[in-house]
């Protein structure tokens, strides 16, 4: 009876150990890129646009729409940005109205069918995409436009040692609650 009891114990705190290994983990969806209609570039660290430049850079878009979602203007920066490092001014679509990852989705998906696209990359930070590709994946549900996810790595966070600095923990409890919110509401 005894062994039987360590045994349990032993394999319960195998499976925590493991699970707290993998939280930072989940919150990381990264797709393969592949050729598309337009490179969608949420607001956020400066990762994020560098990312999305290398991907046309790579000849995977070219075009790009950058959404904001700060509400302090930084997608107006953002553009400037983007023009200054090269990208064709004639290749932006920008997007001003969105407030929240679900408005990002909203917002860029009615650019899409406005401009008659039919697949596009998503680019965010590591830590964000798990939300980003479940509340894409809502909205644009039925619309025919693919998606690819592809994550630009973050200064904020590391998936893998998440617990090892607090802004990493930070990162990751903030996110989880966000995502269990976003799954709660949408």
């Amino acid at each position: 009876m005894i062994r039987k009891l360590i045994g349990i114990n032993v394999a319960i705190l195998l499976v925590l150990a493991l699970l707290f290994c993998l939280i930072g983990r989940f919150l990381v969806v990264n797709e393969e890129p592949k050729k598309v209609d337009v490179i969608i570039l949420l607001s956020g660290d400066v990762g994020r646009m560098e990312k999305a430049i290398e991907l046309m850079n790579q000849g995977y878009a070219n075009r790009m729409i950058v959404t904001r979602t700060d509400g302090r203007g930084y997608g107006e920066i953002r553009l400037s940005s983007l023009i200054r490092s090269g990208v064709s001014q004639s290749a932006i679509i920008p997007e001003y109205q969105a407030t929240s990852t679900y408005t990002n989705a909203v917002y860029s998906k009615a650019l899409m069918e406005q401009y008659g696209f039919q697949s596009a990359l998503v680019v965010s930070s590591n830590y964000h995409m798990r939300r980003v590709s479940y509340t894409f994946n809502k909205v644009y549900s039925h619309s025919g436009i693919d998606l690819t996810y592809v994550n630009a790595p973050s200064v904020n966070f590391d998936p893998v040692y998440w617990w090892s600095k607090r802004k990493y923990v930070n990162y990751t409890i903030s996110e989880y609650i966000k995502l269990f919110g976003y799954i709660i509401k949408y």
